[in-house]
């Protein structure tokens, strides 16, 4: 059942070009890096960035690349971890659903480390995310929700693969040192959701994306591994999951691309709060509902988001970001939910404190986790009610470029001059005809 695998991924990577790729496709990737360009860059202000940067200059290495905001070059595999892990601090960054995995923020570091150090084309650097982040995805949907269950972060795990595959395809490995390749990725592949809430979730994707520009890299030179680590007795299939579908790998491999799957987060909180809060969002916008007059507010939301989400009075930034409690009530309160509204003063707030308070959380086993129902009950009786079953950025109910290009600005705008900040857009919407990805790093800082 599982024959073969990992030798039909490393041959339709290799043998895929640009030129295979549907329009729609290409669109997607380039919505795909300008998003990851703007929340890594709004991450480089954050402490993480500076312990990483600090390493990076004490490990040393060739100044091979560009740590994302800090203008400081380093070798390939310091600036992918530091870039990782930047792309991922502001929990921000695209999501596909149906893998549970941030997919982007692990692939795009590997690719723009090893684009800029080699002067890869735009047209290349497309090609290896697509790829990547198929196969990532269509890994992650095989292993399903037992592997997340079972404490594994999904966005590192399968994050190794996608990285790998990715690297490998802009270092030109054929078939053979694809699967070698994988190997070497699939081995070092790891992280816990019981760390969630410190500096190693954004650690994660960085070390992912380091591990399988690694992964790449020492394939083409010779190391070994074995060549079917998805599909072999003890590999990366049977000791991630017990619930695993092989079939989803595979099927209409080269005919759809999980990319256009992808969810673009329009909050910069944790997607399982993003029903909720486009309900909360919708109940203010439509009803001339004032604050001091509800008596409670109750969210019915699936199980899941109830187990990520479910805590009350988050007490820093990245607590309001993992709390439905915290994120229904800035809905309510500010009326965006921007990153902004996840500054310290805010979360500490007495008005968002005291609205958390009369917040009453459910979980609905029929919700699945893009459904969320939200009902105001009023003092003088009156009851408002919003359900959502397709949130905003939602494939289904999707970004347009010109909405990521503004969730883009309003984060590159805390680092950047506007003139590299309207530079950088226009090189990803003809990211295609640009021969030297370094020109877009060189914008970075």
């Amino acid at each position: 059942m599982f024959m073969n695998t990992t030798e039909t991924l490393a041959e339709f990577t290799v043998d895929t070009a640009f030129e295979d790729l549907p329009g729609e496709v290409i669109e997607q990737a380039k919505k795909c890096f300008l998003d990851w360009l703007g929340v890594a860059l709004g991450g480089s202000s954050y402490p993480i960035a500076d312990i990483l940067t600090e390493f990076a200059g004490e490990t040393g290495g060739g100044e091979q690349a560009t740590i994302i905001g800090k203008g400081i070059k380093s070798s390939t595999l310091n600036v992918a971890l530091t870039n990782g892990a930047l792309s991922h601090v502001l929990d921000f960054d695209d999501t596909h659903l149906d893998s549970l995995c941030h997919i982007s923020s692990p692939i795009i570091p590997a690719i723009l480390a090893l684009g800029e150090y080699h002067h890869v084309s735009g047209a290349d650097c497309i090609t290896a995310l697509v790829l990547g982040f198929d196969i990532s995805a269509r890994v992650g949907m095989a292993l399903g929700p037992d592997h997340y269950n079972k404490g594994w972060h999904a966005t590192s795990t399968m994050g190794h693969i996608g990285a790998t595959i990715a690297s490998g395809k802009l270092l030109g490995l054929n078939k053979k040192q694809m699967c070698r390749a994988l190997g070497i990725g699939a081995t070092q592949a790891g992280g816990l959701r019981a760390v969630f809430g410190t500096m190693c979730k954004p650690l994660h994707p960085g070390k992912a994306a380091m591990d399988g520009v690694l992964s790449a890299i020492l394939a083409g030179k010779g190391f070994d591994s074995i060549e079917t680590i998805l599909e072999v007795k003890d590999g990366f299939l049977q000791a991630f999951s017990t619930g695993c579908d092989p079939t989803n790998i595979t099927k209409n491999l080269g005919n759809s691309f999980e990319i256009c799957n992808n969810t673009f987060k329009p909050y910069a909180s944790c997607l399982l709060t993003h029903p909720s809060i486009d309900a909360a969002l919708r109940l203010r916008n439509a009803r001339d509902v004032k604050l001091q007059d509800i008596e409670y507010i109750k969210a019915r939301v699936s199980p899941l988001a109830m187990d990520v989400t479910g805590k009350s009075n988050p007490v820093d930034t990245l607590g309001g970001k993992f709390s439905l409690y915290y994120c229904i009530a800035a809905a309510l309160v500010e009326g965006s939910v921007g990153e902004d509204v996840f500054e310290i003063k805010r979360i500490q707030d007495q008005v968002m404190s005291d609205l958390q308070r009369i917040i009453i959380l459910e979980a609905d086993p029929g919700f699945n986790n893009v459904t969320a129902e939200v009902i105001i009950k009023t003092i003088n009786g009156a009851i408002h009610t919003q359900k959502i079953e397709i949130p905003r950025g939602d494939p289904r109910n999707p970004l347009s470029f010109e909405e990521i290009e503004q969730k883009y600005r309003s984060l590159a705008g805390m680092i950047l001059e506007e003139w590299k900040i309207h530079s950088m857009v226009d090189h990803v919407k003809n990211f295609e005809d640009i021969d030297d990805v370094g020109t877009l790093m060189a914008l970075c800082c």
